[in-house]
This record gives structure tokens, sequence and C-alpha cells, in this order.
């Protein structure tokens, strides 16, 4: 895990910990990441390694989704 991902890992736990009839709590860790993702990309972080960690993380068995963002910042360190 990057270090600036720390926080979305966090809300992205809540989102998933939390159950689909708690709809407020939901909604509110949605706009928690929206706004995390926004300040990440502002501050200068790239916005396809933003995009490719927030899939990983609302999903974390999903393989693929892993492989894809190991293997793009894997390519980041190249250049």
């Amino acid at each position: 895990m990057p270090d600036w991902g720390s926080r979305l890992c966090n809300y992205y736990w809540h989102l998933r910990y939390n159950r689909t009839y708690n709809e407020a709590a939901r909604r509110r860790y949605y706009r928690k990441i929206a706004a995390e993702k926004k300040r990440l990309i502002e501050s200068g972080v790239d916005c396809e390694a933003v995009r490719l960690f927030c899939r990983m993380m609302a999903n974390p068995a999903n393989n693929a989704a892993v492989l894809r963002f190991e293997n793009y910042t894997r390519q980041g360190r190249l250049f």
C-alpha cells in the first residue's frame, strides 16, 4: 500500500463493513472517499494510480485489480 493510501484504505474498510441497511453511513463514506480522492489528485498524486488503488480497495478479493495496480506502480518506478 502506498503511503498516501492509508486514509482511503480506512474509508473503504468502513464502507465494506457497513451493512446495506445503513444507507446514511454508506453515503457518508462515499462522500469522504470522493473528497480524499480529490485532495490526493490536487496534491500531485497520479490520478490513474488513485483510480486503480480505489478499485483494488473496493474489492480486495479481486485479484485482477490488485495485479493491475501493482503492475502500474512497478511501471511508474521504472521511468
